[in-house]
């Protein structure tokens, strides 16, 4: 097997993005082509921005980090694509391949080799992988979602788990008993949603599989947990380990079991930035980035 140059890396990154809009060619009519393709290309841009951001911390060669940064962003875009698909059988499919992605755009700042050192999300879970590791295969808890899945098991409203699409989706999907789930996108309070994601945990209403298609509405959620995911791989988890070990052998020891995935710059920016503009919640970019690849579940 060839080495993988620059120029191949960079040509396997095109090409994946390029080809990524054609992943799932019967798509809904609602998606809108124009933000679509914005948003594969943003990806690419995040996953090669990034990596120069950490190859000028850590002095890697910057025309080697944006080759593979590249093909890096591809693979996010090309796993959300997947998601968008509406499928089941390709919705756990996208979530790994963009927290590969992710990943890759991650080491490449590090001037690590491309899969040298990648996270599977298995929710509440993060899942390490390091092949040439005497442990080869890790896995540590998301404070982030742990504290989600509990808030929701212990609620008023205690939702039934849906194991069927928990196992296809990565991540726990429950089903609640409420007609109608609480809705940001009213001012106050008002119940409108049929699905919404939090910290790694997805909860439908009972309306959805009947006033709404329950497939849609959870490629659509999915879709959120890929954003999750990929804000978590490429900075709460490195920010994490960073401040663990700051703390000394309690915090190495801890950083072991546990990752403290509470900084997420994309969440905090996409939030400021709606506020700012003082807009209503279904036009923030997390909202229209989702919308843009699996248009189904919008808020109501």
């Amino acid at each position: 097997m060839r080495p993988l140059t620059h120029s191949r890396v960079v040509t396997i990154g095109l090409a994946l993005a390029i080809a990524a809009p054609r992943v799932s060619p019967a798509q809904s009519p609602e998606r809108d082509r124009g933000t679509h393709a914005r948003y594969l290309a943003l990806n690419v841009a995040i996953g090669a921005t990034t990596s120069i951001a950490r190859a000028v911390v850590s002095g890697t060669p910057i025309r080697s980090s944006v080759a593979k940064g590249l093909l890096g962003g591809s693979l996010m875009s090309t796993g959300m694509e997947l998601v968008g698909t509406e499928s089941p059988a390709t919705r756990f499919a996208g979530l790994q391949l963009t927290a590969i992605g992710a990943s890759v755009a991650r080491n490449a700042g590090t001037g690590a080799p491309i899969f040298s050192d990648f996270t599977l999300p298995l929710y509440p879970f993060y899942v390490r992988v390091q092949p040439r590791s005497e442990r080869p295969v890790t896995a540590r808890l998301s404070a982030l979602s742990a504290v989600r899945l509990v808030s929701t098991l212990t609620g008023a409203h205690r939702p039934r788990i849906d194991w069927g699409s928990t196992l296809v989706t990565g991540a726990p999907v429950f089903r609640s008993s409420k007609w109608r789930l609480p809705s940001a996108s009213c001012t106050g309070q008002c119940d409108g949603s049929f699905a919404q994601h939090n910290a790694g945990v997805i909860v439908y209403s009972a309306s959805a599989g009947t006033d709404y298609d329950l497939r849609r509405a959870l490629a659509h959620e999915s879709l959120h947990l890929a954003q999750q995911t990929r804000d978590a791989l490429l900075h709460a988890i490195p920010a994490s380990d960073v401040a663990l070990t700051r703390l000394g052998a309690p915090g190495r020891a801890a950083s072991r079991f546990l990752v403290v995935d509470v900084m997420l710059p994309f969440r905090f920016l996409d939030e400021g930035e709606l506020r700012l503009r003082g807009a209503p919640r279904r036009q923030s970019w997390y909202e229209t980035e989702a919308r843009a690849f699996a248009p189904g579940g919008e808020l109501r």
